[in-house]
């Protein structure tokens, strides 16, 4: 496929992913001599590891004995939720001439399970309110209401 710019080609994906039960998040931009954008890597929101965090506590501790000084290190590792699982999903976008980005790899295999239509309300990209629902709670607020009781009687 060809797009006139890259916001296409993303708007394109997008409505994909949508379709397909995933998310799309950007990744790596290879710029050319002239400045230009050379590739653009649109990845699965699943794809890549995170790297491990380990905090390192140091204790300075003196010996009581000649004074010297000893030193103890620990690692800390903090627990937390699972979210990348290496998928290998993408779409990449070439720079073909001055006004046009071309699709050169495009990966559909996923290692995960892709969303269901009921869970798709929980996705990001569909946890946005209007702005007429913005205005409500805003409203409401001004006469102590609290935006989860607004939030149920919308």
């Amino acid at each position: 496929m060809q797009f006139f710019s890259i916001e296409d080609g993303l708007k394109f994906y997008k409505t994909y992913a949508e379709a397909c039960g995933f998310n799309v998040r950007k990744a790596t931009t290879t710029k050319s001599k002239k400045g230009d954008v050379a590739f653009k890597y649109f990845l699965c929101n699943k794809s890549c590891f995170k790297e491990k965090r380990k905090t390192q506590v140091v204790d300075k501790l003196k010996d009581n004995e000649g004074g010297d000084v000893v030193v103890q290190s620990t690692s800390i590792s903090r627990k937390r939720l699972v979210t990348h699982v290496s998928c290998k999903a993408k779409m990449v976008l070439k720079l073909l001439s001055k006004s046009s980005y071309v699709v050169t790899i495009f990966h559909e295999g996923h290692t995960h399970p892709l969303y269901t239509p009921s869970s798709r309300k929980f996705q990001k990209g569909c946890r946005k309110i209007s702005m007429l629902h913005k205005k409500m709670i805003f409203d409401n607020s001004k006469v102590n209401i609290g935006p989860v009781k607004t939030f149920r009687l919308m």
